[in-house]
């Protein structure tokens, strides 16, 4: 999974106005993306700018981290990952980049986030099963030098909801 993120602390927040067809376009972009051989095409037309010109206003929604990814959220269970966990660990505050940087060496983790929090660090865990996944938190365990004192194991009871969307027009 590449849906890893940086475990820093947020720096402060820049603040972009968005004008109203950025504002369509990221509706489009979250709730009716084109399955096309030309995608770009595609919501030029629906919005009426030119391809490059969508394509131009994408590349600057991605330079300032407006667009984080654009990508396909894949149902885990359906490929046999059938275990998940919300994981969080106390971690020393020197060793958070160290230990971040040995949880995201894993494929199967993703969200991984510094809090402010006793436990510090966050992440999600998939597996195909029980067992592996319980072997995967003893080897990050081992890996990092935490104990069993320094996680908590948040296994998933019933999932509700993957994603936000986010409602930036009326329009669509």
């Amino acid at each position: 999974m590449d849906t890893k993120q940086a475990t820093n602390k947020e720096p402060d927040l820049q603040l972009y106005q968005l004008d109203n067809t950025d504002k369509q376009l990221l509706q489009l972009l979250q709730n009716d993306f084109p399955i096309t051989t030309h995608p770009w095409k595609e919501l030029s037309h629906k919005i009426g700018l030119s391809e490059q010109q969508i394509i131009n206003r994408i590349e600057n929604l991605y330079a300032k981290k407006i667009i984080q990814k654009i990508g396909p959220i894949i149902d885990n269970s359906k490929i046999g990952y059938t275990t998940a966990t919300l994981v969080a660990l106390r971690v020393p505050e020197n060793q958070v980049d160290t230990i971040a940087a040995i949880i995201n060496q894993y494929s199967d983790i993703s969200h991984n986030y510094e809090r402010e929090h006793e436990y510090n660090i966050w992440f999600t865990l998939v597996a195909k099963n029980t067992k592996t996944l319980t072997q995967t938190l003893n080897e990050i365990l081992q890996k990092t030098g935490l104990n069993q004192n320094d996680i908590l194991n948040l296994p998933t009871k019933q999932r509700f909801k993957i994603n936000v969307n986010f409602r930036l027009t009326d329009t669509i």
